[in-house]
């Protein structure tokens, strides 16, 4: 399986967004099962990470309370699906942010 990789960021690091408010929008596009943002059909894997620097970071960087950057996997499958493209325009539009393909 082949993967895409996207990412949300604030405007400037210091910038942050409120996780809760985050983890309960995309919790109900029905799309995640349980507490995990991840979905196997179609995949889509999200994190939500408060970063000290938007290219040095790793996914035990989440906080509770603040996230400024989100990096995001689909695959080649997947990245069309009409859930998965439903979910990353309805992110960008609630982050008030665009969606950013990392190469």
């Amino acid at each position: 399986m082949d993967y895409v990789y996207y990412h949300f960021k604030t405007h400037d690091i210091s910038e942050t967004w409120n996780t809760a408010e985050i983890e309960a929008y995309l919790h109900q596009t029905g799309l995640f099962p349980g507490d995990a943002l991840t979905a196997q059909d179609p995949f889509l894997d999200i994190s939500l990470l408060n970063v000290k620097s938007y290219d040095s970071w790793n996914g035990n960087d989440y906080d509770a309370q603040k996230t400024n950057y989100i990096p995001i996997v689909t695959s080649t499958a997947s990245e069309r699906h009409p859930q998965v493209q439903a979910v990353l325009h309805g992110l960008a539009a609630f982050l008030h942010t665009d969606l950013q393909e990392d190469w």
